[in-house]
């Protein structure tokens, strides 16, 4: 163990643990964050940073990044990252982008649309997911506003099983596999949450802090997973290749089911047809039970249209 920061006033502490190859942040002696990390060389590749649900909201993921960058500047090391929290930071604090190696980019920094949309896509399942855990919220709105976050997750992991591992297949096997791991488990804990909210049995002896707790850890683990494939997509297919991929992304996500199923195939034709067939299920459940769920943004031929506006991320004050 190597430490890095010493903050008595907080009673934060920020170690290395070479062993299990990831950055630990102690509040008090105890473990409530993470970074993983590889070595490759002379840099350093990043993964995902995980704060424990209980302790978000206090901005110890940024202590926690922080104290690394700032080891990472003063040894010289530079680093390849693949954490969106990582990216978030370098976003507001520019004066630490001298740890990127420029010769290893990972994330494009705006400049990608199939980038651009899993940034969208996952800023919007942390909404949602904030919202329906707001204690202020009343009770009804919070589960609906949970069952919008089991819909929509669902539905991402299901186009991301579709496009983005079918593509990643050719140039990154090892990370489509271990996405395709997480994307079971992340469904499963997606199947739990949903339980849980509507007094499924099975699953009244969790808490709700506690099934919120292991969504909120797939989730992570799963954008890093995604950003890393997309990174390597982007420079497989250049630019033309990516905005296909963003395009297609979206439109599937759409026509995916709005439940999870994580005992279903995933992978190849077997997991296509047996989505379109959930996605009939689903769509027939959705309409007798009345179900409130986002609609299909309209694709039009003007390239200002409502869905460039979803899909790029731009406002869209000029719609009527």
């Amino acid at each position: 163990m190597r430490t890095l920061l010493e903050d008595s006033q907080r009673n934060l502490t920020v170690v290395e643990n070479g062993e299990s190859r990831r950055y630990e942040l102690l509040l008090a002696g105890t473990t409530v964050g993470t970074l993983d990390f590889r070595v490759l060389g002379p840099r350093r590749v990043l993964g995902h940073t995980e704060i424990t649900a209980e302790h978000r909201g206090r901005g110890l993921g940024t202590a926690l990044i922080k104290a690394i960058l700032d080891d990472l500047i003063a040894e010289e090391v530079r680093i390849t990252n693949y954490c969106p929290a990582v990216e978030r930071f370098l976003d507001g604090h520019p004066e630490y982008l001298v740890v990127l190696d420029p010769s290893h980019p990972s994330i494009q920094r705006g400049s990608n649309p199939l980038q651009h949309l899993i940034h969208i896509q996952h800023s919007r399942l942390r909404e949602l997911a904030a919202g329906s855990q707001d204690p202020s919220t009343d009770g009804f709105d919070r589960r609906r506003i949970a069952d919008q976050f089991t819909a929509i997750a669902a539905q991402h992991a299901a186009a991301a099983a579709d496009v983005l591992l079918t593509a990643a297949r050719t140039s990154s096997d090892e990370d489509a596999a271990a996405m395709l791991a997480n994307l079971k488990e992340f469904e499963q804990s997606l199947r739990v949450l949903k339980g849980r909210a509507y007094g499924d049995a099975r699953f009244l002896n969790l808490s709700t802090a506690e099934t919120w707790r292991e969504a909120h850890r797939l989730l992570a683990e799963h954008e890093s997973y995604e950003t890393r494939i997309v990174s390597n997509l982007e420079q497989v297919h250049g630019s033309d290749g990516a905005a296909d991929l963003a395009r297609a992304l979206a439109k599937r996500q759409w026509s995916s089911p709005t439940r999870p199923h994580p005992n279903s195939p995933h992978a190849g034709v077997a997991g296509r047809i047996t989505r379109q067939l959930w996605r009939i299920a689903d769509s027939t459940w959705d309409e007798l039970e009345g179900r409130g769920l986002p609609t299909e943004p309209l694709e039009n031929t003007n390239r200002h249209s409502a869905f460039s506006h979803y899909l790029f991320g731009t406002p869209d004050d000029q719609s009527s």
